[in-house]
């Protein structure tokens, strides 16, 4: 029995552990699923090492000092004291947890992110180019008031969501002469333009948009240079003014 994606989301927030057959099998069947299931284990991850974090030293006695003495039974603010007291330890310790898990910069560079981010799912999905549908492209970058131009959008093979240093952003692949090669939409991180890196046996070439920037990225055999202007005039902004 197949699980649809919405119901897979809800038993992965539910139990990412669940052993049932049809979510294994789920987890592996196509990219969109993958990366949910590697986002859910990495949270869960970063939860456990935030619930081992030692609370300071101090944090008793900084509470202890609320009380200031020990009050009589009598005392009808009691009550109060203890939960304050208690409610403090609470936001400490969630504090704690907080800093351990809470959003931020997961890149100090963008060469850093394109390596890191091609490297998690970039072989991955050149291959699911060739086996799924693209999907609408434009449907997906709709949200960033921006389009492709109609023969760039038929080329995309594949196309979805994913992080950037500054926010979501697009992952597609593109079917060139040249072979696949895969582009990063980066709508709020700014490049320098024409900018190439290499890592592994592949290389990014860095395009600044109207709007924000690209990554080109290919085998140290493609010719992405050639690729720079097309991908600059591909993406149609519906505001150039802001």
């Amino acid at each position: 029995m197949s699980i649809s994606f919405s119901e897979f989301q809800r038993l992965l927030g539910a139990d990412p552990a669940n052993q049932d057959p049809a979510f294994l099998q789920a987890r592996q069947s196509s990219a969109e699923f993958i990366e949910a299931a590697r986002a859910a284990d990495r949270l869960e991850r970063q939860l456990r090492a935030a619930m081992a974090l030692p609370a300071p030293a101090d944090l008793v006695s900084e509470l202890r000092k609320l009380t200031i003495s020990k009050p009589s039974s009598r005392s009808p603010h009691w009550g109060v004291w203890a939960m304050a007291a208690s409610v403090l330890l609470v936001v400490a310790i969630a504090g704690l947890n907080w800093r351990a898990v809470a959003p931020g910069p997961q890149w100090d560079s963008v060469e850093s992110y394109v390596v890191d981010h091609y490297g998690a799912d970039g072989a991955v999905l050149l291959e699911k180019a060739t086996l799924e549908q693209a999907g609408d492209a434009n449907q997906i970058l709709a949200p960033f008031s921006v389009s492709l131009t109609p023969e760039m959008a038929q080329r995309v093979g594949f196309v979805k969501y994913c992080p950037t240093p500054d926010g979501r952003g697009v992952h597609l692949v593109l079917n060139t002469e040249q072979g696949a090669v895969t582009i990063m939409f980066m709508p709020k991180t700014g490049v320098v333009d024409g900018q190439v890196m290499t890592f592994d046996d592949m290389q990014a070439l860095l395009v600044s948009l109207i709007h924000g920037s690209a990554a080109i990225i290919g085998t140290r055999t493609q010719q992405l240079s050639g690729l720079r202007s097309a991908v600059q005039e591909s993406f149609v902004f519906a505001n150039v003014d802001t």
